[in-house]
């Protein structure tokens, strides 16, 4: 049962009713219906309306004048636009208005269910977004800068609907994507609206563990099994039980390792190293991984039926680039973050700037951009805009393709060029370069010691 109110806006009386019943079979029932479009302002102060259905040609008023009206008293209510004429002007032009979706009579059933469950939930989050960050001004420094992801991109919009859909399941979840983009963030999420929320969160990032200690961090070891294993060790996999391990950069997991895991999944048990008792658990497991698993797969370095046993959900997190407006939106926030942090009083940015973030690729994601804008914070003069000079040198997409179009090189000779300019800015520190080029420090670690043998050979 869903305690969201929905007005429907239609002229035909008989079609009110349709709806209405429809809606509260399927658990809606707080259903307003409405005949006559001039009521509606009134009606929207009085109720408290999450979702509208609308109609276009009615007598009294045409539902495009008054979707407008609507979005400029009320920009946060959904209108789903559901009308008899199926012109692609009109729904153009609704979209325009703000429409959230364009639907002809009669409507799909399922289709329209699915738009009103993905419209309403689309409301929650922005909700939230909005209370975050109302709330991220009157909060103290130390508040951590991400409590929750900020976003008004339909991408993530889809990876909050994927989350939502694989939370309340025990299926296994893969969750790829470039470093830097949250895939920590949407681990935990998928955790916290679990039924093992209350259970342990274990996370585990696979490219910081030393290869000689793999299994014994994962599945533990009986004491006296080796030198040096003077007591018993619990691995991580036990530490999760009854809850969640998340196996961050499982790309780098040893071939040798991933039939352990294989079995782990399969039989819900493991096996201590020393111990011939294997020991039963309840967990659930996802990975992530910044690296293409199928290339891998084929390239014999990842099993593929491994692969497919993590995968039976996937989410894949886009790259900063492509969430539109989620540049400036998460620029914004990183700015209050860091007035707060810092005690500064910084009131924006200059076009310059604005344009600079606006066409950097941003390889390092939200990570990057997040340090950019409180570095630049903690140097801009107090009391006026960011200026390009308090920001690093960012090539923006323009000038790599003047770039380009002047040199032409192989991709082994770009990619090593590249991977030497990144690593002499970040002081040549693996730890600090890895996040910016998007791979793991094992990753770069491997390019480094490429490019090295390639120059030593001449």
């Amino acid at each position: 049962m869903y305690s969201n109110k929905i007005l429907v806006v239609d002229d035909e009386t008989s079609y009110l009713e349709l709806i209405k019943g429809l809606l509260e079979d399927e658990g809606y029932p707080q259903v307003v219906t409405e005949n006559n479009p001039l009521n509606v302002l009134s009606l929207i102060e009085k109720e408290d309306i999450d979702l509208i259905l609308l109609d276009i040609y009615m007598p009294q008023m045409n539902g495009l004048n008054l979707l407008e009206k609507i979005y400029a008293q009320h920009p946060t209510i959904p209108v789903i636009v559901v009308t008899a004429v199926n012109e692609v002007q009109i729904a153009l032009k609704a979209i325009k208005l703000g429409a959230y979706e364009f639907i002809t009579k009669p409507p799909d059933t399922d289709r329209l269910l699915l738009t009103i469950k993905r419209a309403l939930g689309t409301k929650l989050l922005v909700t939230e977004r909005d209370s975050l960050r109302k709330a991220l001004s009157e909060e103290e420094p130390e508040r951590k800068i991400f409590s929750d992801i900020i976003t008004d991109s339909a991408l993530m919009f889809k990876v909050f609907e994927l989350v939502e859909i694989f939370a309340p399941t025990n299926e296994t979840v893969l969750i790829a994507g470039e470093t830097g983009t949250g895939k920590d963030l949407i681990a935990k999420k998928i955790h916290d609206i679990s039924p093992r929320r209350n259970g342990p969160f274990v996370v585990v990032n696979l490219a910081s563990i030393s290869s000689s200690l793999f299994e014994s961090e994962l599945f533990g070891h009986k004491k006296g099994t080796f030198t040096g294993a003077s007591e018993d060790k619990l691995g991580y996999f036990e530490a999760a039980n009854g809850g969640t391990i998340f196996l961050d950069e499982i790309g780098e997991l040893p071939l040798e390792l991933q039939g352990k895991l294989l079995r782990t999944i399969q039989y819900n048990e493991i096996s201590r190293i020393g111990d011939p008792k294997p020991t039963k658990l309840d967990i659930r497991i996802i990975s992530a991984t910044n690296r293409n698993l199928l290339e891998a797969v084929n390239n014999k370095e990842f099993r593929a039926d491994l692969y497919y046993r993590l995968n039976r959900g996937y989410i894949h997190l886009p790259p900063l680039r492509r969430r539109g407006d989620d540049i400036l939106i998460l620029a914004d926030y990183f700015l209050e973050i860091g007035n707060k942090t810092y005690d500064r009083h910084i009131i924006g940015f200059s076009e310059q700037v604005i344009h600079d973030l606006r066409t950097y690729d941003f390889p390092g994601n939200v990570r990057e951009l997040e340090n950019i804008i409180l570095n630049a914070v903690a140097l801009a003069s107090n009391g006026q805009y960011i200026q390009s000079i308090d920001i690093p040198k960012i090539s923006t997409r323009e000038e790599v393709r003047a770039i380009e179009t002047g040199k032409l090189t192989t991709l082994d000779d770009a990619i090593e060029e590249h991977v030497l300019y990144v690593m002499n800015r970040m002081g040549n520190s693996i730890q600090k370069s890895a996040p910016v080029l998007g791979v793991s420090e094992r990753t770069l670690q491997r390019r480094l010691k490429k490019i090295r043998d390639k120059h030593s050979q001449k």
